[in-house]
């Protein structure tokens, strides 16, 4: 992270978010530096929010053009969410396979985390990476709004959306920003990655039963409090409709699904004999018709086909390394 500890940085963030200048971005000084074009002795220092607005306002970019895109990452894991907000706005982009901490995850991120979306500035000869699948969405729907704000030709047979992410400063962000953190915090790293590390993971990080056990009860009381959110008219999380943060909820709840805590219909009946620690937490008919809608969105399928995609291209070279 260059300059600053990550509490500036957040304030630097939040005062880029203040201005509603076109496309806020994360709070890491190189991006700062790069779209908006900040002398290095702004973005290595202590700034004051005078001296950061009027580097803006004299040295403000304009993007009117998609940077090259390539998603790392295992479509089986998080990588989906972001291949699924890629195909939601219609953007091309590149995929490598690959799992966390593999030579190929540590060629982009010395930790060797996936997701992690490599951008490449061609036009400015720069790049930089992201990680964390919320914070790859959220970037990509900032980018596709001030895309289309500087490009204002509509094409009304376009099915893709660019108003997957609100605007910064808004209620509608500070609503969306809310949804996102709780999810990825109280659903995603607190419940459904306990269970991933100590029971698919456990060679790895150890068995820990109780911890499992409580992570369930976690998922179970935080799934309730965000089927709350969902709102009568839109359908959605969003009063104004499917949205980044929908990415995210469903697919902590197709996760959940997969590993038995959460039923698959709303009428299933195969759980009579299970004990609490086992039973999956019943679909109620809203969030069984919320998670249907979001599975019949085209570029949910069209995800869907490129891990598709994926799992046949890894089992012909599996075959392949069989036969040598």
């Amino acid at each position: 992270m260059v300059g600053g500890d990550s509490s500036e940085l957040f304030i630097t963030y939040m005062i880029l978010s203040s201005t509603r200048q076109p496309f806020t971005r994360f709070p890491y000084a190189s991006l700062a530096q790069q779209y908006y074009h900040l002398p290095p002795r702004i973005c290595c220092r202590r700034i004051s929010s005078s001296v950061l607005l009027a580097a803006m306002s004299s040295e403000m970019k304009t993007i009117k053009s998609w940077p090259k895109l390539t998603i790392y990452g295992d479509l089986n894991m998080r990588p989906f969410r972001n291949v699924w907000m890629l195909e939601e706005i219609g953007v091309s982009y590149h995929h490598v396979n690959c799992k966390p901490w593999s030579k190929k995850a540590k060629a982009v991120h010395p930790l060797g985390k996936v997701p992690a979306l490599l951008v490449e500035d061609d036009d400015n000869q720069q790049q930089f990476v992201i990680v964390e699948s919320a914070a790859i969405n959220t970037f990509l729907g900032d980018l596709a709004r001030e895309i289309e704000s500087n490009n204002p030709t509509k094409d009304d047979n376009n099915e893709h959306s660019t108003l997957l992410v609100p605007s910064p400063a808004t209620q509608l962000r500070a609503k969306y920003d809310s949804l996102t953190l709780f999810i990825m915090t109280e659903l995603d790293s607190q419940a459904l990655w306990i269970h991933r590390k100590h029971s698919d993971l456990k060679d790895v990080f150890g068995e820990a039963p109780i911890a499992v056990s409580e992570a369930k009860r976690q998922f179970e009381n935080a799934l309730g409090a965000v089927e709350l959110e969902l709102n009568d008219e839109s359908g959605y999380l969003l009063p104004s409709g499917f949205s980044a943060s929908d990415i995210l909820f469903s697919n902590c709840c197709f996760w959940a699904q997969q590993i038995g805590w959460l039923a698959r219909s709303s009428d299933d009946e195969s759980t009579a004999l299970m004990t609490d620690e086992t039973m999956p937490k019943s679909l109620s008919p809203k969030l069984e018709s919320y998670l249907a809608q979001c599975r019949r969105r085209r570029a949910f399928m069209k995800a869907n086909e490129v891990r598709k995609h994926q799992l046949n291209v890894h089992q012909k070279k599996e075959a392949h390394r069989s036969k040598i």
